[in-house]
């Protein structure tokens, strides 16, 4: 962690967030949520993220195909964050900041967008899982709460 990371996370436990380490990973929390996002500096950027679906989710699923496209055709609406895969088979959400926007208003944003994301996308996901069926547009835009009217 540099100095200016260090700062950054002071900033954030002063308003109310928590942290701790894991095994050499920085894990934060916002105030009155239990969700997790790794803090993880990657050069300049920063890294922000959290574990979407464990394997055992979606690895039992003779889906698990059409739910890998279903989330590219999400990614494609300009989240700004993006679903991966991490080294243990977890189906991640998460995003980076440039050195420019590691402000702690930044980082809360993001945390917070990430939440609604998940909120937002974790059923379609198991509705694609259970049948196999893409939501159509409409039923994203509705659970994003994108206005009727675009359409």
């Amino acid at each position: 962690m540099t100095q200016q990371n260090d700062e950054l996370l002071n900033t954030l436990i002063s308003r109310g967030c928590t942290t701790k380490a894991v095994d050499g990973i920085t894990l934060i929390s916002l105030p009155d949520d239990e969700a997790e996002f790794i803090f993880e500096p990657l050069g300049g950027w920063l890294y922000l993220g959290t574990t979407f679906m464990e394997p055992e989710e979606f690895e039992v699923s003779e889906h698990e195909g059409q739910l890998n496209r279903f989330l590219l055709e999400l990614q494609h609406r300009n989240l700004g964050c993006r679903f991966s895969y991490d080294g243990a088979g977890f189906l991640t959400l998460g995003g980076e900041l440039d050195p420019e926007h590691q402000q702690a208003d930044d980082v809360l944003q993001m945390l917070v967008q990430i939440l609604f994301i998940i909120e937002s996308c974790i059923h379609m996901c198991d509705q694609v899982l259970d049948s196999g069926q893409s939501p159509s547009d409409r039923e994203v835009d509705e659970a994003f709460g994108v206005n009727e009217n675009l359409h």
